[in-house]
C-alpha cells in the first residue's frame, strides 16, 4: 500500500494546485491513498467546511489537524462526521481521536497528537495518550501525525513507539527535514514540510513577518500570494517491510 502524506496545506489556493496536479502525481508515483494535514487551509488557520469538502472531492482519504484545529469555529458543526483525526490529547469530546480508513481488506488507524513543548495549549501527555490508546486500536496499520514544535520531543516520541506503530510523521513547523528513516519497521520523519506558496515564511506573506520581527508589534499575517508553489510530504510504502521516501514538487501557477 503506497500512501502519499502531504504536509501542512497552507491557504485555499493550494487546493487549486492539488485539483490540477494531484491525479497526475498519484499516477506518477503509483499512489493508492492520499492523506494530509489540513489545519492551515482556510486563510492560513483552521479548516472551513467548504475547503474540507473540496479536499474530500479530491479523494483525500483522511486529514489530520493540529493546534489550529478549532481556529475556525464552524468545524465544531461538522467534525464529528468528518474524515478528520483531531489531536487525541486535546481535552474535548468533539471529533475522532482515531480515524479508521478502509483500503481493500485492510484497516488503517490514523491518529493525530500535539506536542507540548513550546505550544501554549492545555494538553494531555502525548506519550501517555498513545500508550492508553494502543491496546484499543483494531487496525492492520497505524499512522501517527505528531504535530509539534520541538525536534527533540518528536524524536523521543519516535523512539518510544518504534515497533509499535507503522509510521510517525511530523508536522507543524512547515520546514521539511532530511531525516526520513525506518527503525524497528516504523517509518519516521521529523517534519514533512508544507504545501503552499514557495516565496513565503511558513506560507505567510514575507514582508508582514519581517515587520513583526523588526518592530515586535503583532499584526495579523496573510497567506503569501506567490505563484510558485511547493508540495512537500512523504510516501509511505506499508507492507510486511515498511518504507518511507521524501516527496517534493515545485509547481508554477501564474494563473492564480
Amino acid at each position: 500500500m503506497r500512501i502519499l502524506y502531504l504536509g501542512d496545506i497552507v491557504g485555499e489556493k493550494t487546493i487549486s494546485i492539488l485539483k490540477k496536479h494531484l491525479e497526475e502525481i498519484k499516477k506518477e508515483y503509483h499512489i493508492h491513498m492520499v492523506l494530509c494535514n489540513a489545519e492551515n487551509v482556510t486563510k492560513g488557520r483552521g479548516l472551513g467546511y467548504i475547503h474540507y469538502k473540496e479536499l474530500k472531492s479530491l479523494g483525500i482519504a483522511g486529514m489530520t489537524m493540529g493546534n489550529h484545529t478549532f481556529s475556525k469555529s464552524e468545524i465544531k458543526e461538522y467534525i464529528d462526521e468528518a474524515t478528520i483525526a483531531r489531536p487525541a490529547n486535546l481535552t474535548t469530546t468533539l471529533g475522532k481521536d482515531i480515524l479508521y480508513i478502509q483500503y481493500n481488506q485492510e484497516t488503517i488507524a490514523l491518529i493525530n497528537l500535539l506536542g507540548r513543548v513550546y505550544l501554549n495549549t492545555p494538553l494531555d501527555c502525548p506519550f501517555k495518550t498513545l500508550e492508553a490508546m494502543l491496546p484499543k486500536i483494531k487496525a492492520d496499520k497505524i499512522i501517527v501525525d505528531f504535530h509539534g514544535e520541538a525536534t527533540s520531543e518528536k524524536k523521543a516520541f519516535f523512539y518510544n513507539f518504534a515497533g509499535k506503530v507503522d509510521a510517525i510523521v511530523g508536522s507543524h513547523t512547515h520546514v521539511k527535514t532530511d531525516d526520513a528513516e525506518v527503525f524497528k519497521n516504523t517509518c519516521y520523519i521529523t517534519d514533512m514540510g508544507m504545501c503552499g506558496p514557495k516565496y513565503s515564511i511558513l506560507g505567510s506573506d514575507v514582508e508582514g513577518i519581517i515587520e513583526r520581527f523588526k518592530t515586535g508589534i503583532y499584526e495579523q499575517t496573510k497567506v503569501s500570494e506567490d505563484t510558485t508553489y511547493i508540495l512537500n510530504g512523504v510516501i509511505l510504502d506499508l507492507g510486511k517491510e515498511n518504507k518511507i521516501e521524501n516527496f517534493k514538487k515545485i509547481i508554477e501557477a501564474p494563473i492564480l
